[in-house]
């Protein structure tokens, strides 16, 4: 790794993130990635450059690629993993997914895999991708679904219940109401302009040695957890947390956590007109 990897995130991120969440997705849908040749594309939230270093596997040599992230370090990182070569022709910038800067139609195809959790996310960021690809553009995006971590909504349910927090249950039901779903995607794609629009869901299993690891794996961490969490008063959540993190000790007793991970891939075209 470069000394930026030594940098908490960007390890937590290459360390467990990719090996949890991007390799699987990449191994799943690698074919579907854009490949226009002479062209410009797109990689939105490209974090420490997992996704960079497959696609440009199959990128015509002649196309060229920006790289986006709403991180300065990890963008860094994912520069320091591309050889010199490749480099001459990734442009990387610091911009999230939701608010690009660029003007429209400028990319033949445009990649997303990371950074959309709720349906607003997912209606700033396709939208935004969807006002940037040119006509016939291909995009594809992949988001987690609210079915991922079936069992974390058990184990939360009886923590706040165990905590006298039962008001906190309202609050998680409107959050919840705002996750993602197959539908939501699809409604929130075609509303953003995109056309063809095709959803497949994935999912595979990953697995954790106790609550703790679970709870605070970067990869629970940078899905829906944090939008639970912030439901909750930060003068009551340590306690709600160490419930949680007790409970999957006791009930698993000393064996793997093992817990599946859903997603939904997007792929679609930007229509003419």
């Amino acid at each position: 790794m470069s000394d930026a990897a030594e940098h908490p995130q960007i390890r937590a991120h290459r360390e467990v993130v990719e090996r949890l969440w991007t390799e699987p997705v990449l191994d799943l849908c690698a074919d579907e990635l854009p490949v226009p040749d002479d062209a410009t594309v797109l990689s939105a939230e490209s974090r420490c450059g997992a996704v960079l270093l497959r696609w440009l596997q199959n990128l015509p040599s002649a196309t060229r690629m920006m790289a986006l992230d709403s991180s300065g370090p990890m963008l860094d990182e994912a520069r320091s993993r591309i050889d010199e070569d490749e480099q001459q022709r990734i442009y990387f910038v610091q911009q999230r997914v939701g608010s690009l800067t660029y003007a429209d139609g400028v990319f033949d195809g445009a990649v997303c895999f990371h950074g959309i959790v709720t349906s607003r996310q997912a209606s700033e960021g396709l939208g935004e991708l969807s006002r940037v690809i040119s006509e016939n553009g291909k995009v594809v995006a992949c988001f987690p679904l609210m079915e991922s971590f079936s069992e974390f909504y058990d184990l939360l349910d009886e923590a706040l219940r165990a905590c006298g927090l039962e008001d906190v249950l309202l609050r998680l039901d409107e959050l919840r109401d705002n996750l993602l779903s197959p539908a939501r995607i699809a409604t929130i794609a075609s509303q953003a302009g995109l056309d063809g629009v095709e959803i497949s869901e994935l999912n595979w299993e990953v697995a954790f040695s106790n609550g703790r690891e679970y709870l605070y794996s970067p990869l629970i961490q940078e899905t829906f957890f944090p939008h639970w969490i912030g439901a909750i008063r930060s003068s009551e959540r340590d306690d709600v947390l160490a419930y949680i993190s007790d409970a999957i000790d006791t009930y698993w007793d000393e064996q793997m956590l093992t817990t599946e991970v859903r997603a939904a891939l997007l792929v679609a075209e930007k229509g003419g007109g």
